[in-house]
């Protein structure tokens, strides 16, 4: 049979194999015994790379650990700040909601602003509109009718009087419709035809004079508009420069100019100082707003802008500006919407938010 002969070569080339196993393993156990005695360097040598091996890497492995703690320290840096920028207040007041706090929205766009001048003024009576009552003769006053502060039309009677001489009776009328502001008769009085006996004025329009000093007199011109304003008293008012003087006072070196003040509602009342804000030029601007729009906050003028569903708090850079509005040169670009007017509430809740966020953090 094949099979036999070849079991029998297979057990005679083991055992061949284990005789040259035996012999290579006593071969070397003397050769190690015999370099251990001499001291080989060899063996020295592979000491030292086996320590520097394994000080490589205990220093590899300090490195990887101390990778490993800065990769866990960044982590945890980034989770801190995305926290923090999760916690950061967001203002998302509803349009509607701001108008019940008195806010405004607007949209931003360019505008004009006005180069203006503030100079004193004051309310005068209007001297086209005053009649002084005196009587044609000399006469005797038998009786006085109107007393100051009485509204009058224009014929009706002020007093009763006799003249000195034919003794024929007359009367002293108003010759317009007004107020009378001076009386200077009582009853049995002489008067002669040069004594003014009652001052009647029509208060529903007034003068304001406005004095310009020499620097601003060749600036203001008839037709300019103009606002008056005073510290207590009726609303602002807009008119326009009816009249400049062609002459300079002597003794004050100033000039003059004058507007016609409509005071239907007799608010206005001859003697006030005033404030007339007149406006000298024009200059074009790419972005304005209402100054009410402009608010401090963090010591930075700032706007509200509208970003997405938020209501953004940006620093803006102002320009030129006047009684109304204010140039923004950088930070609100012309079609972004804002807070016209009512910003501070908005600064009062971003306040709280970012007082309540820090508490709780």
């Amino acid at each position: 049979m094949k099979i036999i002969p070849h079991l029998m070569a297979t057990l005679l080339l083991a055992s061949s194999s284990t005789v040259y196993a035996s012999e290579h393993h006593e071969k070397e156990e003397k050769k190690q015994h015999a370099q251990h005695e001499s001291g080989s360097p060899d063996d020295h040598q592979d000491g030292h790379e086996e320590e520097h091996e394994e000080s490589h890497d205990e220093e590899q492995h300090d490195k990887d650990n101390h990778g490993a703690h800065k990769e866990e320290d960044r982590a945890a840096e980034n989770g801190h700040e995305d926290h923090g920028k999760s916690e950061e207040p967001e203002l998302t007041f509803s349009a509607e909601l701001l108008r019940e706090f008195g806010g405004e929205i607007a949209s931003a766009q360019a505008g004009v602003i006005h180069q203006q001048v503030s100079l004193p003024g004051e309310v005068r009576l209007n001297e086209e509109a005053v009649a002084h009552i005196t009587p044609r003769f000399a006469a005797k006053i038998t009786k006085v009718r109107a007393n100051i502060g009485d509204n009058i039309k224009a014929g009706e009677t002020l007093a009763a009087a006799e003249s000195s001489e034919t003794l024929v009776r007359f009367s002293l009328k108003s010759l317009i419709d007004g107020v009378v502001i001076k009386r200077h008769v009582a009853t049995g009085e002489h008067l002669s035809p040069d004594d003014t006996a009652f001052v009647v004025a029509d208060l529903s329009t007034l003068w304001v004079d406005i004095a310009l000093y020499p620097k601003q007199i060749p600036r203001v011109k008839t037709g300019q508009p103009v606002r008056i304003t005073t510290s207590h008293g009726p609303a602002p008012v807009d008119a326009r420069i009816d009249y400049v003087a062609p002459l300079v006072d002597e003794g004050t070196r100033t000039g003059l100019a004058r507007i016609f003040l409509t005071n239907k509602n007799r608010e206005w009342k001859p003697g006030m100082f005033v404030e007339a804000t007149i406006t000298v030029g024009k200059f074009p601007a790419a972005v304005v707003v209402p100054r009410s729009a402009v608010i401090d906050f963090e010591n930075q003028p700032t706007v509200f802008v509208r970003q997405g569903e938020r209501w953004q708090p940006r620093a803006v850079k102002l320009g030129r500006n006047d009684s109304d509005q204010v140039e923004i040169l950088k930070g609100l670009e012309a079609g972004e919407k804002y807070v016209s007017r009512g910003g501070f509430v908005l600064k009062a809740e971003l306040q709280k938010s970012e007082f309540e966020s820090g508490h709780n953090h």
